[in-house]
């Protein structure tokens, strides 16, 4: 059961008191409450929703971001809302709000059916670094002897959370984009001169601004690990806002 708004203590009244509200007359009395839906805190945005909580029967959607990036996002309510391929979304973000466009629509056996394909190619995969060589499901697997990463097999079987679609773009946000676009490409020139400075061996190859400027994510290619966290602390003092370094082809 949803929870109900409190109040914040007894109104004072004079006269008889309100008639006793029934369940048959309860949304048209002026002292009823709507149910309020849980609301998601701020650090809790950009975490979505296990499958099972979803919305039945409405669809899911795959939106892209900038660098390829892709996640999956759904509607509260599908009736009040269709969405199209090449649609603009605002999204829920990392504790926030970004902007992507709309790949395509997908179902919920869709996406399960992803998922235990990720766990079954991760399986395999450790079956053959461990000296096999089955594929299963049509899928290649590592070379007999090579065993795949602990952070690959992680993230094949992580669950999958989609998160929420609020709503169409406005034309006012779809505007804000020529700026964010400028702004990318200047976070990106100071990134790489910083990068320099430093004498990280890494290439930045892209900048992403989230929509709500919450966060920063500079794309990067590196041979071996990097120690960001000089790196990290420069580009916070400028931005002031959370500072993302993702190696392409990890996200």
């Amino acid at each position: 059961m949803l929870p109900f708004a409190g109040f914040g203590g007894r109104p004072h009244m004079t006269g008889p008191p309100p008639p006793m509200v029934s369940p048959m007359n309860a949304h048209a009395h002026p002292y009823y409450v709507a149910p309020i839906a849980p609301q998601p805190s701020l650090n809790e945005l950009g975490r979505g929703i296990p499958l099972h909580a979803l919305p039945s029967g409405g669809p899911l959607y795959i939106v892209e971001f900038k660098a390829g990036r892709t996640d999956l996002f759904y509607v509260d309510d599908a009736n009040q809302l269709s969405l199209a391929k090449s649609d603009l979304v605002v999204v829920e973000a990392d504790r926030g709000k970004d902007l992507g466009k709309v790949l395509t629509s997908c179902t919920l056996a869709e996406v399960r059916d992803f998922q235990m394909h990720q766990v079954e190619s991760a399986l395999g995969q450790l079956a053959a670094g461990a000296g096999g060589s089955a594929t299963i499901g049509g899928v290649g697997v590592l070379p007999p002897g090579q065993a795949p990463s602990a952070a690959t097999i992680a993230r094949m079987t992580k669950e999958i959370h989609p998160k929420r679609i609020y709503g169409r773009a406005s034309p006012a946000d779809v505007a804000l984009l020529a700026i964010k676009a400028q702004d990318e490409a200047k976070a990106l020139a100071v990134c790489r001169t910083k990068v320099a400075q430093h004498q990280l061996p890494m290439e930045v190859t892209d900048a992403e601004f989230q929509f709500d400027r919450r966060r920063l994510t500079f794309f990067y290619v590196a041979d071996r690990r990097i120690d960001f966290r000089n790196l990290v602390k420069d580009l916070f003092r400028l931005y002031k806002t959370r500072i993302w370094l993702v190696a392409n082809g990890s996200f």
